[in-house]
């Protein structure tokens, strides 16, 4: 069953057209962020992989079949956006640059397989009673429920093997959104806000990437 605070939103994103969506706008911490559909995204990156003489490689996309079976596991539908994402490719190829990039952040994520962000789902839950008693650094968003899992959390990035996740987050709090992107770090092991919905987060990523793109593939650059 689809989580109650997500019925209208999702409603409503279906009723978007590509183009609607590409030139909408949501507000952000700092006035309004043009958001965006993984196509779009992932026709600007090509384009940046491209001027580096690197090509972006992804997973063949995965059937209507196999996206309903995930929704089934989850017991909950997937937001529009991420769910045409996974529909488009499922995953990027390993040992290729990455995929995605968190807003002041150094590292790139790779972007997980609908399989792999089941089971990086299940090992949140799995080690979640180990941090009982813990203290994070800095105290937690507000708009992001305590704790080290729940049910609405859908990893969907990596980086090394789970060392850094982004996740999107189907059970905010009552100041969150249902369909906010958070991300989780390890040591010091802490998990933050990162953007509103799916659709912000890639006009983030993009604008990050953007802004410094050496940076971002300085692994898979030639000396």
């Amino acid at each position: 069953m689809v989580l109650e605070p997500m019925r209208a939103w999702i409603e409503r994103i279906h009723q978007l057209t590509c183009r609607e969506r590409i030139s909408s706008f949501e507000a952000g911490e700092r006035g309004e962020v043009q958001t965006m559909i993984f196509s779009a995204y992932i026709e600007e990156l090509r384009k940046i992989y491209a001027r580096h003489d690197l090509s972006l490689r992804l997973a063949a996309g995965n059937a209507e079949k196999t996206l309903v079976e995930a929704e089934a596991k989850l017991d909950f539908s997937l937001e529009p956006g991420l769910r045409e994402a996974w529909r488009m490719a499922n995953g990027s190829r390993r040992e290729m640059p990455p995929v995605f990039a968190k807003p002041d952040f150094f590292t790139g994520y790779d972007f997980l397989s609908l399989d792999a962000a089941i089971k990086a789902r299940a090992g949140m839950k799995r080690r979640a009673p180990q941090y009982a008693g813990y203290v994070e650094p800095e105290p937690r968003n507000k708009r992001i429920r305590p704790g080290w899992f729940h049910s609405g959390w859908v990893p969907f990035a990596d980086f090394g093997g789970g060392t850094l996740l982004l996740i999107q987050d189907y059970s905010p709090s009552e100041t969150g959104r249902a369909g906010q992107i958070i991300a989780y770090t390890h040591d010091p092991d802490e998990i933050d806000y990162v953007a509103p919905d799916f659709q912000t987060f890639l006009q983030l990523s993009l604008k990050s990437i953007k802004e410094d793109p050496e940076e971002f593939l300085e692994a898979f650059l030639e000396d």
